[in-house]
């Protein structure tokens, strides 16, 4: 099992990265006039830095508040960052620069799905190794 300390890590490496995924989507958009993806950049950015307001909870060892925040993560991140980008993707992948722009977001966000239901679960230490 994995330790919070190592899971928040995780956690919030997931959330770096759908910040600069979303950094670069805007920056295609202000530069070509296309983003990444359908999700409008700056509330990609907006969303994932909530998210990572979030895991302070697990920082400061509130596992109860913790562990419903990630059940609310699971509930919005996986329904708008896999299901819907599956879903356009397979519908209109001319909302997405390239087939592999598309996957990337789905990877990224199943990274998040996956450590947000082992939050969400409480399949984590509270202490131990690292």
């Amino acid at each position: 099992m994995i330790s919070l300390s190592k899971l928040l890590r995780l956690q919030a490496l997931y959330s770096i990265l759908g910040i600069l995924f979303n950094v670069v989507s805007w920056i295609a958009l202000s530069k070509n006039g296309e983003s990444l993806t359908p999700t409008a950049p700056v509330s990609g950015i907006v969303v994932m830095a909530i998210y990572g307001l979030f895991l302070l909870a697990g920082h400061f060892k509130k596992i109860s508040l913790y562990r419903m925040l990630m059940l609310v993560a699971l509930l919005i991140l996986g329904y708008g960052g896999i299901f819907s980008h599956l879903r356009l993707l397979s519908q209109s992948p001319d909302l997405y620069p390239s087939l592999w722009i598309g996957i990337l977001a789905i990877l990224i966000n199943t990274f998040g799905w996956i450590l947000n239901s082992l939050g969400a679960l409480g399949r984590f230490r509270l202490t131990g190794m690292n």
